[in-house]
């Protein structure tokens, strides 16, 4: 198959080569009418105002026109006629025909010598006839002078289309050539290759949408590397504990109730983990790999905090613990989904580590144009040392005494990618008296 470079150039020099059939068609055929034409014309333009009838100096007026003249009067006299004029024995015998076929097409006249041609026409004017002689000799030379420079301009035309081709046919291709390579790249697995765009015609749209196309790419390929690091990471201990107390169950505690029971509880605990475990995966994975879209909208900061503090009251009432809100009336700017996964995490977070029978408090307060909200809840406190590394993926503080169950280790860090893609600022502190987690929400006039 040919090379695009190879057809472009042919395709040039094709659209060269027409061009100069062109030319030389018109040569060959166009040229001698077009000229005989303007010379008819020019003749008669000179003849319209002249009158037969009147003196005129027909020496002055052949001279003008560059023709040879043979004046009739309208009794069929001659009384005027050119020295030189050309076929004179010939012109005089046809002059009843002649004067009566005033205005009709060119004659042609032919000598002995076959290159010396003549054109003869007949023109009425007031008080007679004009016969006009004109050497078309001139059109012959024209013609002769015009193909000798007709092979210089061919040559110089074709060299020049020849080189232009070559260039415009490499320039047009050299996009076209890039995407390919760069589709070849995609296809080995590389979708970090990425094309520069520098036109905005078709061939820079298709560009532009190959770049696309390898983000996208990137982005499935970055969201299944991290589902495969996660999941080979975090599934394996609660699969493990799940096939542990099953088989104990199957092959020694089943007759005692008591036991059974209490390993039946585990595993049923272990899968409740193990789904929370799988959903906090795919979450984090697609906000890492960039998959989540983010469409950041306005809506009521307090409804928003009250439907997400509801949820937890069952779960907070088994603890004995309540759930407090302290938040103004006001609009604020996020993700709406993604602000309810924060808010999830954070209260979530809370309610598990609170101490029973204390609260958990969620509190909003403007700063500037910003909200800042903060989770509240009285605990066992975070080391110092390990405040930095609390947002890591599956890092878990250690704290004695405990009051809440196992996490999933992703809950942090999920709000840590989320708060990043909005761009605003987040932190954590702890006390013997409390510990607080806090974001605020981005500008509304962003």
């Amino acid at each position: 198959m040919k090379r695009i470079v190879t057809k472009l150039t042919l395709a040039f020099l094709g659209m060269a080569a027409l061009a100069v059939a062109l030319v030389w068609l018109v040569q060959a055929v166009f040229l001698s009418d077009s000229y005989l034409n303007q010379r008819v014309d020019s003749i008669d333009q000179a003849v319209s105002t002249v009158s037969i009838a009147s003196t005129t100096d027909y020496a002055a007026l052949e001279s003008e026109m560059n023709v040879n003249l043979l004046v009739v009067n309208d009794a069929g006299s001659v009384i005027y006629q050119s020295d030189g004029l050309p076929m004179r024995g010939q012109i005089v015998k046809q002059i009843p025909e002649l004067t009566a076929s005033t205005g009709g097409e060119v004659e042609y006249l032919q000598t002995d010598t076959e290159d010396a041609r003549y054109a003869l026409i007949s023109r009425k004017a007031e008080g007679g006839t004009f016969l006009i002689v004109f050497s078309l000799v001139d059109v012959s030379e024209a013609s002769r002078v015009l193909l000798q420079q007709l092979w210089i301009i061919t040559a110089i035309l074709m060299s020049a289309a020849l080189v232009l081709s070559v260039l415009l046919s490499r320039l047009f291709s050299r996009p076209i050539v890039a995407v390919t390579k760069a589709a070849k790249v995609m296809a080995a697995g590389d979708y970090s290759v990425k094309t520069r765009v520098t036109t905005k015609d078709e061939i820079g749209q298709l560009t532009q949408a190959l770049n696309e196309l390898g983000d996208e790419l990137g982005k499935a390929e970055e969201l299944r590397r991290e589902l495969i690091a996660n999941v080979s990471h975090e599934l394996r201990a609660p699969l493990t504990i799940i096939r542990g107390y099953a088989e104990t169950v199957r092959d020694v505690t089943w007759p005692n109730e008591q036991k059974r029971t209490a390993q039946l509880n585990a595993i049923s605990d272990e899968s409740v983990r193990l789904s929370a475990l799988v959903s906090d995966i795919l979450d984090y994975s697609k906000l890492q790999s960039g998959a989540e879209p983010m469409q950041p909208d306005l809506f009521s900061c307090a409804d928003a905090v009250g439907d997400i503090v509801g949820r937890f009251e069952i779960e907070a009432g088994k603890r004995d613990i309540a759930l407090e809100q302290d938040c103004p009336n006001g609009e604020i700017r996020f993700d709406r989904g993604q602000f309810t996964q924060v808010m999830n995490n954070l209260v979530d977070n809370a309610v598990r580590h609170a101490k029973p029978r204390s609260r958990v408090r969620v509190v909003c307060a403007p700063q500037g144009e910003n909200m800042r909200i903060s989770v509240e809840n009285a605990g066992v406190p975070i080391p110092p040392e390990e405040l930095p590394k609390i947002w890591d993926r599956y890092h878990r503080a250690p704290k004695a005494g405990e009051a809440g169950g196992l996490g999933t280790g992703l809950g942090l860090a999920i709000v840590k990618s989320i708060l990043e893609r909005h761009g605003v600022l987040y932190g954590a502190t702890s006390d013997e008296h409390k510990t607080v987690f806090w974001f605020e929400t981005m500008e509304k006039n962003n």
